[in-house]
């Protein structure tokens, strides 16, 4: 495998074993994080918060796959949200109806202490309370289309 890296932060990897498949990815870091402001109103327990602000893929450039990454002080090491563009787009309307016409979007995901990852941009204090407060069967955001746990170092999307 090799890669490149593009305008924008756009990376071409590409697998020359068995004839060439090329994957586009986006990678957008955290910008440094506020913890009084983006994080927990309610007292949860968070491991760290990614911050994003990037632009929405345009209709003439699109990655294959979106990657966040950012910084987990307490674990010393990047924790990387690796994403197709199809399924971040679903959720990202689903979760925020109207945002897609915006240019800029901004983003904030939060590990929790046991390593479940939640995109909370904007989220209420009550809606922190009510999804993301640790009842007996877990989080009544975990399955849903806010929890992003399944995304977190998982390195096969990058399979080619």
């Amino acid at each position: 495998m090799s890669y490149i890296r593009d305008e924008d932060d756009f990376y071409s990897i590409t697998n020359y074993k068995g004839g060439v498949e090329k994957l586009t990815a986006q990678l957008i870091l955290s910008l440094p994080v506020d913890n009084h402001f983006h994080g927990s109103k309610n007292g949860n327990d968070i491991q760290t918060i990614g911050l994003f602000k990037f632009k929405f893929p345009s209709s003439r450039r699109k990655p294959d796959i979106i990657v966040f990454v950012f910084n987990n002080e307490s674990k010393n090491k990047a924790e990387f949200i690796i994403i197709s563009l199809d399924e971040f787009i679903r959720r990202f309307i689903k979760n925020h109806p109207g945002s897609k016409q915006q240019k800029n979007i901004e983003m904030v995901f939060w590990m929790m202490e046991e390593g479940s990852v939640y995109d909370t941009t904007n989220i209420s204090d009550e809606a922190e309370w009510y999804f993301l407060s640790k009842g007996v069967n877990g989080r009544m955001a975990d399955g849903t289309d806010i929890d992003y746990t399944s995304f977190l170092n998982n390195w096969t999307k990058l399979k080619l």
